[in-house]
C-alpha cells in the first residue's frame, strides 16, 4: 500500500512537472506573441502618425499654397514683409465671358495680409489681395524707376484729342505698367504677380498725367478707399483685384476690383464710394468692373500691340514774310507739312527729356507733367539708356 502510493505520487510528480514545463513554454510564446503584437502596434501607429503627420503637412501646405497669406504686424512697414508673399493656386471661374481668379474676401485678421496668386503658364499676373487698416499702410518711399516689363508690354506714344475729335495735336505714353494693389496699400513695387500691362487711361484717368474724377479709371478707386481708412481708423480694408483675360490673351480685357470693410470685432461692412460703376459681389463685397482700354486705340489683347485711331491734325498753314515792295503780307499757297506719323516707342528705350540743355540730374517720359515754370524751349531728347548712362534718374513727379 505504501510502495503504491509512492508510485502514484511519483507519477503524479512527473506529470506535475510536465504540466508546468508545458505551461511555462505556452507563457513564453504568448509573451513573445504579445510582444510582437505591441511592437507590431508601435510601429503601424508610428507610422499611421507619421504618414498622418505627412498628410496633415501636406494638408497644411496645400492650405498654404491655396491662401498664401502672409501677415506682417502693425509696426511692420517694410516692402519686403510684402514681398514675401509666397505664389497661390487661386482657383478660376468665368466672369463676363473672362477668366479670372473666384472673388472672396480673406478672412478676418488682426494684422495685415497680403495674398497674390502665382504667374500662369503664360507668365501673366492672375490675382492681387490685401487686407489691412490705416496705421498699416506703407511709410516707404516709392522706388523711382520700374524694371520689370509685364507679359505682353508694349509702349506707343499715340495721339489723342481731349474734346474727343478725330485728331489731335498732343501725344502721350498708350501703356502704364499698372499695379494691381496700388501701392500706398502693398508698398510693391518692381513686384511681378501685381503687375499687368494697363493703358494709361485706365490706371490714371488720362490719356497724360491724372483725372482723379474718371470713374474709368483705377485711381478713382484707390483715392477713395484710401481715405475710407483714413476716416475709419479702426476697421480693415479687404480688397482685391483681379485681372480678366480673354483665354491665352496677354492684355488683361478687364480689371475686376472687389472691397469690402471690416469693423473691430470682425464684422463685414459694406463699402460704397460712387461713381455708378458698382455691383454687389460675394461675402458684402462691391465690384467695380473695368475696361483696360483707351479713347484713342484699338489694342490688340492678344499679343500688346496698339493703333492709334487719332490722327495729327493738320498743321495751320505758313505764312511767308512781306517782301519789300509789298503792302501787305502774302499768304503761302503752301501749307506746311504735317508730322510725320508717331512710330511705336522703342519699348526698351524710350527717348526721354532732360531740362535745362540736358543739365538736369532728372529725366522726363513726356513733358505734360513738366512744372508750369519750365523753359521747355531748353529741353534736350536722348534715349533712356544715354541717360541713365549719365546718372540721371527719372522724375519722381511723373507718375
Amino acid at each position: 500500500m505504501s510502495n503504491k502510493l509512492k508510485a502514484t505520487g511519483l507519477v503524479g510528480l512527473v506529470l506535475l512537472l510536465f504540466v508546468g514545463v508545458g505551461a511555462s513554454g505556452g507563457s513564453h510564446d504568448d509573451a513573445k506573441n504579445q510582444s510582437s503584437q505591441v511592437s507590431s502596434h508601435v510601429e503601424k501607429k508610428a507610422s499611421s502618425q507619421a504618414t498622418s503627420h505627412v498628410a496633415s503637412s501636406q494638408t497644411s501646405s496645400e492650405k498654404k499654397a491655396a491662401t498664401s497669406v502672409t501677415s506682417s504686424s502693425a509696426s511692420s512697414k517694410a516692402v519686403a514683409a510684402s514681398s514675401s508673399a509666397t505664389a497661390t493656386g487661386n482657383p478660376e471661374t468665368q466672369v463676363q465671358g473672362l477668366n479670372g481668379t473666384v472673388q472672396k474676401p480673406l478672412p478676418y485678421a488682426s494684422q495685415r495680409q497680403m495674398v497674390m496668386a502665382s504667374l500662369d503658364h503664360l507668365g501673366r499676373a492672375r490675382d492681387s489681395h490685401i487686407q489691412l487698416s490705416n496705421a498699416e499702410e506703407p511709410t516707404a518711399k516709392r522706388s523711382e524707376r520700374l524694371t520689370y516689363d509685364p507679359v505682353g508690354w508694349h509702349n506707343f506714344k499715340f495721339w489723342y484729342s481731349e474734346s474727343g475729335e478725330q485728331t489731335g495735336s498732343k501725344q502721350a505714353w498708350l501703356m502704364a505698367r499698372g499695379h494691381l494693389v496700388g501701392y500706398q496699400f502693398s508698398g510693391l513695387n518692381d513686384e511681378a504677380r501685381n503687375l499687368v500691362p494697363e493703358t494709361a487711361w485706365m490706371n490714371s484717368g488720362n490719356y497724360s498725367g491724372m483725372d482723379e474724377g474718371n470713374t474709368a479709371s483705377m485711381l478713382y478707386y484707390e483715392n477713395h478707399l484710401d481715405s475710407w481708412l483714413a476716416t475709419h481708423p479702426n476697421f480693415r480694408l479687404d480688397y482685391q483685384v483681379t485681372p480678366l483675360y480673354a483665354q491665352d490673351e496677354l492684355i488683361p480685357r478687364k480689371v475686376r476690383l472687389a472691397y469690402v470693410g471690416y469693423d473691430d470685432a470682425g464684422k463685414r461692412i459694406q463699402i460704397k464710394v460712387g461713381g455708378g460703376r458698382e455691383e454687389s459681389g460675394d461675402d458684402d463685397a462691391t465690384v467695380v468692373y473695368l475696361d483696360n482700354a483707351s479713347p484713342n486705340a484699338t489694342i490688340n489683347y492678344a499679343d500688346g500691340t496698339a493703333t492709334n485711331t487719332v490722327s495729327a491734325a493738320p498743321a495751320a498753314p505758313a505764312v511767308s514774310a512781306p517782301t519789300a515792295s509789298s503792302s501787305a503780307p502774302v499768304a503761302s499757297s503752301e501749307p506746311s507739312a504735317a508730322p510725320a506719323t508717331q512710330t511705336p516707342a522703342a519699348t526698351n528705350d524710350p527717348t526721354v527729356y532732360v531740362t535745362g540743355g540736358g543739365s538736369s540730374a532728372v529725366y522726363w517720359y513726356g513733358t505734360d507733367s513738366m512744372p508750369a515754370n519750365t523753359n521747355k524751349a531748353n529741353l534736350v531728347q536722348m534715349p533712356e539708356s544715354q541717360a541713365i548712362q549719365q546718372g540721371k534718374r527719372h522724375s519722381m513727379t511723373e507718375r
